[in-house]
């Protein structure tokens, strides 16, 4: 998802996503099930890597670290609470395929396995004795239900991931979707395996082509998935039922003017990503992380703090086997942006 315009954020705050309320709800209310990852994953293996197709490694990708700025000892101590920087790097490839990162998970590894907006994965190294990217990396097309490269921007447009047991689920907007993926059969060659198309009205507002499911995770069974939009009281999100729409609807409640982007679940913890952009103050993001229902933890991102246009976290351990927090930027493809990657390590 791209920046906006000084403009479009002040009509933002004036009106709500959708911008016009409908005279009548939109929703029907909706009796189906609940999604649940036990009772669909034997089917996404076998259509996301169906008899016939064999493994494909992804492309090598070589990834210059650069040390990031962590900002002024007294920023960080007013702007971080529950949790401490324990690392900041700046990502650079070569390769122009690299960049406009927009979600993240942790592999079993330790690894961090990563999407672009324009329908690709990457993987990104971590040492597993430092808890540092360590230059090694890998990138791949996604490829859709017929094993082909997406055609189209719209088609490819990935927002977050959530990994479990080999499987990457992953959140589409502009065609508001959910796509599965098994990686650890087919790698590279894997197919979109559609897990389940999103009921394009939310909070009876019809959500526009930008305006979808950025943020995405895995709790347990169900898929909790987030919407980049702004309204009374924050950004909807809820469960997602088989048939596309959600349980449980709720509002995120931050600041006005920041809104979801990504968002992970490990056990009783959560972590959210928020971001802002305005032209006089740039970019700004708010990390929280919840353990159940109580803020445990928050970052306030600005400068002199390391920022950039924050889209993706994932819950994960340091070396010494605390919780980490990985927050990571996408740099929209330009030169005047960052890939960002940060490290935040809870206090015990």
């Amino acid at each position: 998802m791209r920046f906006f315009s000084f403009f479009a954020m002040a009509g933002l705050a004036a009106c709500t996503a959708s911008d016009v309320q409908p005279s009548e709800p939109l929703e029907v209310v909706s009796s189906a099930a609940l999604w649940a990852f036990d009772d669909h994953v034997a089917d996404f293996r076998q259509r996301s890597c169906p008899e016939g197709v064999s493994y494909q490694k992804a492309e090598e990708l070589s990834l210059q670290i650069i040390e990031a700025e962590r900002g002024p000892k007294s920023a960080r101590e007013i702007n971080l609470e529950g949790l401490t920087l324990a690392g900041a790097w700046h990502l650079k490839s070569e390769n122009s395929e690299f960049g406009g990162l927009s979600g993240l998970d942790v592999l079993r590894s330790g690894s961090l396995l990563s999407i672009t907006d324009d329908g690709k994965f990457v993987w990104i190294g971590i040492d597993p004795e430092t808890g540092a990217p360590d230059g090694l990396g890998a990138i791949a097309y996604m490829r859709n239900a017929d094993g082909d490269i997406f055609p189209t921007k719209r088609s490819a447009d990935s927002e977050d991931l959530a990994f479990r047991d080999g499987l990457a689920l992953v959140s589409f907007e502009q065609d508001h979707r959910i796509e599965a993926y098994d990686l650890e059969s087919c790698g590279a060659a894997a197919r979109a395996a559609r897990v389940v198309k999103l009921d394009k009205v939310v909070d009876g507002n019809v959500l526009s082509d930008n305006r979808g499911p950025e943020a995405l995770a895995l709790n347990e069974q169900t898929l909790t998935v987030g919407f980049e939009v702004y309204g009374s009281g924050g950004s909807p999100m809820g469960e997602v039922r088989v048939d596309g729409t959600l349980e449980g609807f709720r509002r995120t409640e931050q600041p006005l003017l920041y809104m979801l982007t990504g968002m992970d679940r490990d056990g009783e913890t959560s972590a959210k990503i928020f971001r802002a952009y305005d032209p006089l103050r740039g970019s700004r993001a708010i990390l929280r992380v919840h353990n159940g229902e109580t803020l445990s933890a928050e970052a306030k991102l600005k400068k002199p703090l390391p920022v950039d246009n924050f889209e993706a976290v994932a819950i994960g351990e340091n070396a010494a086997g605390g919780t980490r927090v990985w927050v990571l930027s996408d740099d929209n493809f330009s030169p005047d942006q960052r890939t960002l990657l940060l490290a935040f390590d809870l206090a015990d």
